[in-house]
């Protein structure tokens, strides 16, 4: 039995975006890492620097320094963002979708001979 080509390019979209997370990079979101301290006025003073972030072409797992293992990208405890992650299946089914297309047999037109 063979499973319908959109269900293979499917799948194929959904494992391309999941592996697309071993592209990482800093920015440019940013999170405290650390307190300061406070101001002459009392305000708190913070250090925010870009985090850790992955997912290609859209990120879609954020580092949240202070909850998991800081500058480690990790499923359970790191924010996953839902949006980004079904724009980079949309991006890898339409890849694969145009290179199945493109790489098809060719079709004879009927008629002229």
């Amino acid at each position: 039995m063979r499973l319908p080509i959109f269900v293979v390019v499917g799948l194929g979209a959904l494992l391309l975006a999941g592996f697309s997370a071993a592209v990482q990079r800093h920015g440019p979101d940013q999170a405290i890492f650390c307190a300061l301290g406070k101001s002459k006025e009392g305000f708190d003073i913070y250090c925010p620097k870009p985090v850790l972030n992955a997912g290609w072409p859209a990120p879609y797992l954020f580092d949240r320094p202070g909850i998991s293992v800081e500058n480690r990208i990790g499923i359970p405890e790191d924010d996953f963002r839902f949006w980004p992650f079904t724009a980079n299946i949309a991006f890898y089914w339409l890849l694969l979708a145009g290179i199945r297309r493109i790489s098809g047999r060719p079709r004879l037109r009927g008629g002229d001979g």
